[in-house]
């Protein structure tokens, strides 16, 4: 598969540096009335000098806040979802990723001291009015125990836009469970961090294989504004 110059429409395929024009057949994965952004992992707990440095943190909430910016000026929605556990660890009694990824010297993600009222379970990007939050998630599956799908019901939304921090968990077992309910998907893979950095690229792959469509941020937002013009004109 030949490599191409960098214009809007174009995504990630599954082979080293490829990236091809998206086919016609995938046009409805562009139909800005029916996206939304799932912004997961951006709470303060999860972005401090334990997880990831502090330049990195800064720069990427910062241009999160952006991306979800100028989704919003085109009417798409955005919902913020984070963890928030209840104080003695009553959630993660039975949580087996607190005994697993220590296995590779980190600490668990998300953090698990982000308790019921700690600043911790704050949402460090901004959350503007009409804007969505979602504090019931327990493990690395947005969808699994909480509203999630029932606000994408409601809204009338079958485009999910992932973007956030913990692409290689939070991000995969999110991404995994939206498939499985047919949900298309597109995975923003720069302003999606990985927990582990040298996983990031790994990860990109595989959800361009299994999951949806993996985009870069400035030509997703070119093709959401082109969009949005098209319809006011």
């Amino acid at each position: 598969m030949p490599k191409t110059t960098l214009t809007a429409k174009f995504i990630r395929i599954p082979v080293d540096g490829g990236r091809i024009r998206v086919a016609p057949a995938f046009d409805d994965f562009l139909e800005s009335d029916k996206m939304v952004v799932l912004e997961l992992g951006m709470q303060r707990g999860n972005l401090g000098p334990d997880y990831f440095e502090a330049e990195k943190s800064k720069q990427h909430i910062s241009r999160v806040n952006h991306f979800n910016a100028v989704c919003r000026q085109c009417g798409i929605p955005v919902v913020h979802i984070g963890h928030q556990f209840r104080p003695g660890g009553l959630d993660l009694v039975s949580a087996q990723h607190l005994r697993i990824t220590p296995l590779s010297g980190k600490r668990p993600f998300p953090n698990p001291a982000m308790e019921e009222g700690s600043a911790l379970c704050e949402f460090a990007t901004e959350v503007e009015a009409g804007d969505l939050t979602l504090l019931s998630a327990k493990r690395h599956n947005a969808f699994e125990a909480t509203e999630l799908e029932f606000l994408l019901k409601v809204m009338g939304r079958r485009i999910v836009i992932l973007v956030g921090a913990g692409l290689d968990c939070l991000g995969m077992g999110t991404g995994f469970a939206g498939m499985c309910k047919d949900y298309k998907t597109l995975v923003v893979e720069d302003r999606f961090l990985p927990y582990f950095e040298d996983l990031g690229e790994e990860c990109a792959r595989a959800c361009t294989m299994f999951i949806g469509l993996v985009v870069r941020a400035d030509e997703l937002t070119d093709e959401i504004r082109a969009g949005a013009n098209g319809k006011e004109s």
